[in-house]
């Protein structure tokens, strides 16, 4: 039986077909739509804090029994020392004013990640972020003109805290879209937040005070010790939205997360829940199941 040219064309457009059928299958198995297993991942990310005052670091009255930035420059041996550093000029001087608008400032985000991907549309996520946020402020030290002018000398000084904090959450990323090399993710759960106080200090000429909870020691005070630092622990929450790509065995997800925190560093501090910003990459690598 010959085989005509017309029949030849129909048989070659009939395997071409069952091919590029054959090559979207192999797609459907073996691409996006096919993520499943476990992941694990690398986050890097600034982390933006909310504009809550770090009253904790500013020097202003606490707790009984801890000494403000008033009554630690009030004590007899710092304050000769503030004025051998000064100069006699500054015999009579006096704490004019406490920090204002004492902030945290922005500050790196690195952590780990840890996700379980049932199918392209569900995950259990897990992660650890880190940051080490510092924050600081100016006071100001008043003295009297000894030039014979009347406008009294006024200098500023700067006060710092530093803390470490790490944030453990665990949450559902559920996919915004049909699998593809691009997609659109929605991520939320519960988050807790450790933090770990590390300095509160000033500096003035060469000399640095330490005033993290600072104490007087004995009846008649001749000397300073700090109080012990708990770690403070909060329970909140986070939403995430991100974009994130595909590749063999990899994703790269960009993310910006929302996070509700409240931190409380001493005993009447009123703080409250507000919104922090974390802006980041992730890089997740899948070391099971089925990859793209």
């Amino acid at each position: 039986m010959t085989i005509s040219k017309k029949q030849l064309l129909v048989l070659f457009c009939l395997w071409q077909g069952m091919v590029v059928s054959a090559q979207d299958g192999e797609r459907q198995v073996d691409g996006p739509a096919a993520k499943k297993g476990f992941m694990f991942g690398l986050n890097v990310g600034y982390l933006l804090p909310n504009n809550e005052p770090a009253t904790f670091y500013d020097g202003t009255p606490k707790e009984p029994g801890f000494l403000d930035l008033n009554e630690y420059l009030g004590q007899w041996f710092i304050r000769d020392q503030v004025i051998n550093t000064l100069g006699d000029r500054a015999a009579n001087f006096r704490l004019s004013e406490y920090p204002q608008e004492y902030r945290y400032n922005n500050a790196l985000a690195i952590g780990g990640h840890l996700r379980y991907q049932f199918n392209w549309t569900h995950a259990v996520v897990a992660d650890m972020n880190f940051a080490r946020l510092r924050s600081g402020g100016l006071f100001v030290i008043e003295y009297p003109n000894t030039t014979g002018f009347t406008q009294p000398i006024y200098e500023n000084f700067e006060i710092t805290g530093e803390e470490d904090r790490m944030n453990l959450s665990l949450g559902y990323q559920v996919a915004l879209g049909a699998p593809s090399e691009f997609g659109l993710h929605l991520e939320f759960g519960p988050m807790l937040t450790s933090v770990n106080v590390r300095n509160n200090q000033f500096r003035i000429g060469d000399r640095t005070y330490s005033i993290l909870r600072a104490q007087t020691v004995g009846p008649a005070p001749d000397q300073l010790i700090n109080g012990p630092i708990p770690t403070v622990t909060s329970l909140g929450g986070y939403g995430q939205l991100g974009a994130n790509l595909e590749f063999h065995n990899f994703t790269v997800d960009m993310a910006l997360r929302v996070s509700l925190e409240k931190i409380a560093l001493y005993k009447g501090q009123e703080a409250r829940y507000r919104p922090n910003y974390l802006p980041f990459l992730r890089l997740v690598y899948r070391v099971s199941g089925s990859g793209s």
